[in-house]
Formats: structure tokens, C-alpha cells, sequence
């Protein structure tokens, strides 16, 4: 190699060098740049994942709070076979879930065993059922409103 070669070669050595090292860095830049976007995404979507979770778990827990309320009162009617001013107060109690709290939480299977309970006890009242067949629909209603819990998936996380 002669001489003015191996200058050339320096020249260009010279000039490729921090080129390179220029590309280089940007690329280094943009992965890392690339990378924090995706981190930030990731714990974007993880944080929207966690408050689905929270208010699913709230959603259970107001869900346990009306079903507990309403077996409360569905075991009081069942207990209480006359029908006087007693028997109308948690009549009317029962009323106000079935018409109200139940609304939010109840799944398909509790509401159809919230309306057969109800209309027992309208039964109950006309004199077409009897306190045996209220206590069934009391329990029925109680077992379906277990197995809509039990059933959740949030109930077992």
C-alpha cells in the first residue's frame, strides 16, 4: 500500500468514524425513547386493568351487602306466619329492595327468584299459599342469591 492510499484510507476512517458513532447514539435515542413509550403504555393499561378490578370488587362487595339484606328480610317474613302490622313492615322492607337496591346487583336467576318470592307472598296474603310454601320461596330465594355469589368471577380472586 502505498502511501497517499493508506491517507485516503485515514480520510475515510476519519469521516465514517463519527458518522457511525453519530447513527449510533440516535439509535441508541430512539430505542430508548421507543422503549419508554411502550413502558408507559404498558402502565397505562395495567393502571386502567387495576381500577376495572377495584370497582368489580366493589361492585361484589355492594352486591354481597344487598343479597345479605335481602335474606335478612326474606328470613324474617318466613319466620312470621300471621299476617298483621308486623307481617306488612318487612313486607313493605322486602318491597323497597325488590324495587330498589336488587335493581343494581341482581343477575337474571335472583331476579326470577326475587319475583317468585314476591309473588308468594302476595299469595300468602289473599289466602292461596300457606307459611310453609313462603318459607320454600324464602330458601329458594336465599340459595339463588349463594349461588350468584358463589358464581362471580371477581368473588374468587
Amino acid at each position: 500500500m502505498t502511501e497517499e492510499n493508506k491517507r485516503r484510507w485515514d480520510v475515510r476512517l476519519g469521516i465514517a468514524g463519527p458518522i457511525v458513532t453519530v447513527a449510533g447514539l440516535l439509535l441508541g435515542v430512539w430505542q430508548f425513547n421507543r422503549g419508554e413509550e411502550n413502558k408507559t403504555k404498558l402502565e397505562y393499561n395495567l393502571l386502567s386493568k387495576k381500577d376495572d378490578l377495584e370497582f368489580q370488587r366493589k361492585l361484589w362487595i355492594d352486591q354481597v351487602a344487598t343479597y345479605r339484606s335481602v335474606a335478612d328480610i326474606a328470613g324474617k317474613i318466613a319466620a312470621h306466619e300471621k299476617k298483621d302490622a308486623r307481617f306488612d313492615d318487612l313486607v313493605e322492607s322486602f318491597s323497597g329492595a325488590y324495587w330498589g337496591s336488587m335493581i343494581l346487583v341482581e343477575d337474571e336467576a335472583v331476579a326470577n327468584a326475587m319475583i317468585m318470592f314476591h309473588d308468594e307472598i302476595l299469595d300468602f296474603r289473599a289466602g292461596r299459599s300457606d307459611a310453609t310454601r313462603v318459607k320454600q320461596r324464602a330458601d329458594i330465594l336465599i340459595q339463588t342469591c349463594r349461588h350468584s355469589m358463589e358464581t362471580k368471577p371477581e368473588a374468587k380472586q
